[in-house]
């Protein structure tokens, strides 16, 4: 079951925020999204800056996605708990850089 979960259902959950972000749906709040002072304070702001970090963080679902599909292709003889290990280490590793490249553009001049 968690390899499942960790496989496939938080990609698809964070697909399903990352479209939220990039058309705009999720208003400013203390959740979800990138909540600094200065987006918070600024809609435009706000809405800017969370529809990249949805691009971002939906380019690293995707991505996690190939590599766990991969994994269960290529080497189906691993045992679970191998195969866990590096289903997270497929999601950590696109999230992150996604991430970094979010806050990069965030904090970019203007």
């Amino acid at each position: 079951m968690e390899e499942h979960l960790i496989g496939y259902g938080l990609q698809a959950f964070v697909l399903m925020v990352s479209a939220l972000l990039i058309r705009g749906k999720i208003p400013p709040n203390r959740f979800v999204g990138f909540r600094t002072e200065d987006t918070l304070a600024d809609r435009e702001d706000w809405y800017r800056f969370n529809r990249v970090l949805g691009w971002c963080l939906a380019g690293a679902a995707v991505l996690s996605l190939a590599v766990n599909l991969t994994l269960w292709w290529a080497v189906p003889e691993w045992p679970l708990e191998r195969t866990v290990f590096w289903m997270k280490v497929g999601w950590a590793v696109p999230a992150l850089i996604g991430i970094g490249l979010s806050v990069r553009y965030c904090l970019r001049p203007p």
